[in-house]
């Protein structure tokens, strides 16, 4: 039987194994090169859980989102509310990527030996306020003695811490808990209420014209909703950080100057939120926001020291904590200088 293989001289078989090595590795070229550019645009997903519900006190992570600046870093960004959880200990659980903590919530993550770090202070001034109906005149610490005082969770320290300030006896002072609702405040069970400045338009609601009592009016102030992540992240993925920060400076900036537009981005989120209650709160949070030195998530290491003095003082952490290990200014620094 005839042979009707294909015979190839010995040059005709070098050539064609030269022709096919150049095949398969242009072929693996193109596999490997495919595959890093698709790991390299593969959006990197996080979770930032929050530390209250959908509201435009966070109308600056809103805008970076809507506006497509965390997808231009390359990032996925879920905003999830808050669970009544602790914060500290969900991050390091890797529930979360970030969170949103305030500053008695950092310093008692950090008394427990949570390696977590503050990389933005969103409110520079302190939000924590204390409402009075208008007609009663409690328009200053030295008019809450012989009142009732109503707190609720951390509202107590700054009250103190401003109460002591003064020179205030705390024993003339009744500071009991309160509920969320102003009505005890209404019905005259107590003289002075705690809230956040943004629950302004909710007390003019119940109570008619207030007085409202700022304890950064009176050498008292702590960063509120912080945004802190884990040593981990900052030291295995400093450019996710830093791409994150980045886009919610970005954010923040434009938002201020749109309040208005910004504040109802909200809605995307939750569309249940009153429209006029969102601009409320970023209208009236602004101010707070810029601080004193108008500069945006600043952290300031000498107002994290008087914190931790005052949270000693009143025994809401029982150890100091080392301030530098609470925070950095690292991401922040690099941003601003690069502007």
């Amino acid at each position: 039987m005839e042979n009707t293989a294909q015979i190839y001289s010995i040059t005709e078989v070098k050539n064609r194994m030269r022709s096919n090595s150049a095949s398969l590795f242009l072929l693996a070229f193109f596999i490997i090169f495919s595959t890093l550019s698709c790991a390299k645009e593969q959006p990197v997903k996080l979770k930032i859980g929050l530390s209250w519900i959908h509201e435009a006190q966070y109308a600056g992570m809103y805008w970076a989102d809507q506006k497509g600046y965390y997808e231009e870093a390359g990032l996925i960004v879920e905003f999830i509310p808050y669970q009544y959880e602790d914060l500290g200990q969900a991050l390091i659980d890797g529930k979360y990527d970030f969170v949103i903590m305030q500053s008695d919530t950092l310093f008692q993550a950090r008394e427990k030996g949570l390696p977590v770090k503050a990389i933005w202070a969103t409110y520079q001034l302190m939000p924590t306020c204390y409402f009075s109906k208008k007609a009663e005149a409690i328009t200053k610490p030295e008019d809450f003695a012989g009142k009732t005082v109503g707190v609720a969770y951390s509202e107590r320290y700054p009250l103190v811490a401003m109460l002591v300030n003064k020179g205030i006896d705390l024993e003339t002072v009744n500071i009991v808990e309160r509920n969320y609702d102003y009505l005890s405040l209404k019905e005259g069970q107590l003289d002075v209420e705690a809230g956040w400045i943004t629950d302004g338009d909710t007390v003019e609601k119940t109570i008619g014209d207030y007085n409202v009592i700022h304890p950064y009016n009176y050498d008292v102030n702590w960063y509120a909703d912080l945004i802190v992540t884990t040593n981990q992240r900052i030291q295995t993925q400093s450019n996710v950080v830093e791409d994150f920060l980045g886009a919610t400076s970005r954010g923040w900036e434009e938002a201020l100057v749109h309040e208005k537009e910004a504040a109802l981005l909200t809605q995307a989120y939750d569309p249940g939120t009153n429209a006029e209650h969102l601009i409320f709160v970023l209208d009236i949070s602004s101010p707070l926001i810029y601080g004193e030195q108008g500069r945006l998530g600043w952290i300031e290491e000498e107002t994290l020291v008087n914190t931790q003095k005052f949270l000693l003082e009143q025994g809401a952490i029982q150890k100091k904590i080392a301030i530098k290990d609470a925070f950095t200014m690292d991401f922040l620094n690099r941003i601003y200088n690069g502007q």
